[in-house]
């Protein structure tokens, strides 16, 4: 590969003890060479923060305190994000091995494209497996057309800085299904680039 892509990576969290210590691993196990990692916590009173002191010396940028909501929390990391890619994995999901070289090699398919979109493993709260969900859709009219023409897993939906920053950003009056909000958006600027490797496991369970 040609000299890859810096990726900046955000993690909102509030309150996820028992699964922050396993997205954080995942982000930075990836042994990325350009990466940028945020974690932005929402003031949590559980033992978040000893977690992300321990990681502390490899996190880019964190911080403990009260926000307005996820959106605002992943806005915040953003606003401090210099690479071409940015995701975010939120503190219950994970990223599987490999998956920044993965997303990098779509990048070099395809550096014009709004976003560059994995396959996602749906999981339970103990991380069994479930199904895997394949990305569909990279137009505006697919992506709107969820479930039927399009569908767009959130943790393993990597999008270009300049198409996220030309769209606004997330919506901070969102706080549910402001990923498919912001993905119509990216894709109105440039399509999107597919693959059906999987990248990054979604944990699903009540609390979710």
């Amino acid at each position: 590969m040609r000299t890859p892509p810096k990726i900046s990576i955000v993690t909102p969290s509030y309150n996820q003890g028992p699964f922050l210590e396993q997205t954080i691993r995942s982000v930075l196990d990836q042994n990325y060479p350009r990466l940028e990692y945020f974690v932005v916590d929402g003031g949590s009173t559980d033992n978040s923060v000893d977690i992300i002191n321990k990681y502390s010396d490899r996190i880019t940028w964190w911080v403990s305190e009260k926000d307005r909501g996820q959106s605002h929390a992943i806005n915040k990391g953003f606003e401090r994000a210099t690479g071409e890619i940015f995701g975010w994995i939120n503190s219950d999901d994970y990223y599987l091995p490999d998956a920044f070289t993965s997303i990098a090699g779509l990048y070099q398919l395809n550096p014009d494209a709004g976003a560059w979109v994995g396959a996602t493993q749906q999981i339970d709260r103990d991380g069994n497996p479930v199904c895997t969900l394949i990305p569909n859709g990279s137009i505006p009219e697919e992506i709107a057309n969820w479930g039927y023409s399009g569908r767009i897993p959130q943790p393993s939906c990597f999008f270009s800085q300049a198409a996220y920053k030309q769209s606004g950003g997330l919506r901070e009056q969102f706080h549910y299904a402001m990923d498919v909000d912001l993905w119509i958006r990216l894709a109105q600027i440039s399509p999107f680039q597919l693959s059906n490797t999987p990248v990054a496991a979604f944990r699903v369970y009540p609390e979710t």
